[in-house]
Order: structure tokens, then sequence, then C-alpha cells
């Protein structure tokens, strides 16, 4: 059994060229590397616009914080009531 694996690697080693495997070591490594860059600049056009949105959506609601002034009072009172709440439930 071993005697055939073996003569298959064997004949496999023979017919390889040394300096073509090389060769197509290097493209794939360049492949991979071209692929590395894509990647990072994917993810970070991902975080940029993740960035943006995220200020945005955080200025917006200063604003509307800012325009509806007793409103969100209201709604920070009541949700600290609320999370307070389930903590002191959570202690008991």
């Amino acid at each position: 059994m071993w005697g055939v694996a073996e003569r298959k690697t064997s004949r496999f080693g023979r017919d390889l060229d040394m300096d073509d495997l090389y060769d197509q070591i290097d493209t794939l490594r360049g492949y991979v590397q071209d692929l590395s860059r894509g990647a990072d600049k994917s993810a970070g056009h991902g975080y940029e616009r993740a960035r943006d949105f995220a200020t945005g959506a955080a200025h917006d609601a200063e604003e509307t914080m800012k325009y509806n002034l007793p409103a969100s009072l209201v709604i920070a009172m009541g949700l600290g009531v609320v999370v307070g709440y389930f903590l002191r439930r959570g202690t008991e």
C-alpha cells in the first residue's frame, strides 16, 4: 500500500518544474496582496460611512432635543424611572 503512494509522489516530483512552481506562488502572493488591499479600502470606506451616519444621527438628535426641550426632559425622566425600577428589581 505504501509502495503505491511512494510511486505516485515520486512521479509527481519528477514531473514538477520548481521554477514554474515558484512563479505560481509569486503570482498567488500578488493576488492575495491585491485582495487584501481591496478589502482594506472597502473596510475604510465602510467605516467612514458609518462614522458619518452616526455623527449625523447624533447631531439630529441633539437638534431635536434643543427644539423640544420639555418633551426631551420628560422622556429622559421617564427612561430614568424605568431603568431605576429594573435595576432595583434586579437587586432584590
